[in-house]
């Protein structure tokens, strides 16, 4: 999520232990620590609301979240991160029009400050990063936010492209989606390198998932959990997408012959998931376009 790490000057301990706290998903431990050091008086206001707002979001406490959100954005100097952390609670709360708007808004204040990002676009963030004077190159290069940032930035550019394309020519969202279906064959092997490069072992089904959520997190999203693990069976539930907000917040799903995320979606981790065994398959149980409250599959074998 976007918050604050322990790069930062002027950590007390109970900053610090709201962090590693939150680093290991005890949220609630978190937001104790995080009260404590606000009510000490702390200089780092700023970001102490900011991590606090992430970790209310983490428990569900939206209107909390928000709250601190905006305390943030308020007392901070470089308002970019808060931003994004306000745009994520949107995205929680199913307002994506919102989201990808408090995203935008970090991203042009961080290019006030950066102007080197200003034509980052089609690039990985990699290949951005790498573009960078070494010092913001090591400043960035794990930074989450700036990676959120860069792929909306991405995502609606090419949703943008895809539809005038369909205008211009007289196609369909259809047959756009067979012409991409095409361009999956490289994705397996994409994938089966990273695995072997992040030393996942194995080609079970729990190997596939580890993958997946892996390669979701170094790309930048979406965020992927492995909520059950099997040799023959691994379930992984993606809670928020960053595809699925741009796609709502561009009225996407309001056209005629739009096709959901899902179909696409389902396409790349087949590929994954044949890449690693080929006698795998994956199957969505639930999903976001769907209504669903966020999307879940399962990886099988046989």
């Amino acid at each position: 999520m976007a918050k604050y790490g322990l790069d930062k000057i002027g950590w007390s301990h109970s900053m610090k232990m709201g962090y590693r706290c939150a680093s290991k998903g005890d949220y609630a431990g978190s937001i104790e620590h995080y009260r404590q050091a606000l009510d000490g008086g702390s200089d780092n206001a700023a970001l102490i609301c900011n991590n606090l707002a992430d970790s209310y979001m983490n428990t569900g406490h939206l209107d909390l979240a928000m709250e601190r959100a905006k305390k943030a954005i308020s007392k901070a100097q470089d308002k970019t991160l808060p931003y994004v952390t306000l745009g994520e609670i949107h995205q929680a709360g199913g307002e994506h029009e919102k989201a990808v708007e408090c995203i935008h808004r970090a991203r042009e204040i961080f290019e006030e400050l950066m102007p080197e990002m200003k034509d980052a676009l089609f690039d990985t963030i990699e290949e951005v990063i790498k573009k960078l004077p070494t010092r913001e190159k090591f400043e960035l290069a794990s930074k989450d936010w700036v990676r959120i940032m860069y792929l909306v930035k991405y995502i609606g550019a090419t949703y943008q492209m895809e539809r005038d394309l369909i205008k211009r020519h007289g196609g369909t969202w259809k047959g756009l989606l067979k012409a991409k279906k095409l361009a999956l064959d490289s994705i397996g092997a994409k994938y089966l390198s990273s695995k072997e490069k992040l030393g996942i072992k194995g080609n079970d089904a729990a190997a596939m998932a580890n993958t997946y959520g892996a390669m979701s997190a170094i790309i930048g999203s979406p965020k992927v959990k492995v909520v059950d693990k099997g040799d023959v069976e691994s379930t992984i539930r993606v809670n928020a997408c960053w595809q699925y907000s741009v796609i709502k917040s561009m009225g996407l799903d309001q056209e005629p012959g739009w096709v959901g995320c899902s179909f696409y979606c389902i396409e790349y981790i087949n590929n994954v998931a044949r890449a690693i065994n080929p006698g795998a398959r994956f199957e969505f149980d639930s999903t976001l376009p769907d209504g669903n409250d966020y999307c879940e599959g399962i990886f099988r074998i046989g």
